[in-house]
C-alpha cells in the first residue's frame, strides 16, 4: 500500500507546472494540425466534386456521340474520337473514385485527431482537478 501511495505522489509530481507549458504547446500544435487537415479536406472535397462532375459530363458527351454515331453524322476523325471516349471515361471514373476514397480516409483521420485533441483536453482537466485535491 505504501508503494502505491508513493507511486501516486510521483505521478502527481510529474504533472507539475513544468509540464503545463508543454501541454499548452502540444494543444496549440494539435490545433494547427487539425486546421491544416480541415483545409486539406475542403480542397479534396472540391477536387472530388469536380472529378465526379467531369464523369457526368463525359457520360452526357458519350450519349450525344452515340446518338450522332447511330445517325451516321461522323467523318473518320470524329469516329476515332468516339472510340477514345470510353477510355477517357474510365480514366475520369478512376480518378473520381480515388478522390472519393482519399476524401473518406482524410475525413476519418481528421475525426480521430479531433477526438485525440479532446481527450488530451479532458486529461489536462483531470490532472488539474487532481492537483487541486
Amino acid at each position: 500500500m505504501a508503494k502505491e501511495s508513493d507511486m501516486k505522489k510521483e505521478l502527481l509530481g510529474q504533472m507539475g507546472t513544468a509540464s503545463e507549458g508543454k501541454r499548452e504547446e502540444s494543444a496549440e500544435l494539435a490545433q494547427k494540425i487539425i486546421e491544416k487537415e480541415e483545409a486539406r479536406i475542403r480542397r479534396t472535397k472540391w477536387e472530388t466534386v469536380i472529378a465526379w462532375g467531369l464523369v457526368v459530363i463525359c457520360f452526357i458527351i458519350g450519349a450525344v456521340v452515340e446518338r450522332l454515331r447511330m445517325r451516321q453524322y461522323f467523318n473518320e476523325m470524329e469516329l476515332i474520337w468516339s472510340h477514345c471516349l470510353p477510355m477517357i471515361l474510365r480514366g475520369l471514373l478512376l480518378i473520381a473514385v480515388v478522390f472519393t476514397v482519399l476524401l473518406y480516409t482524410r475525413s476519418r483521420s481528421l475525426t480521430i485527431r479531433q477526438i485525440q485533441a479532446r481527450l488530451a483536453d479532458i486529461e489536462a482537466l483531470i490532472k488539474k482537478m487532481a492537483e487541486e485535491r
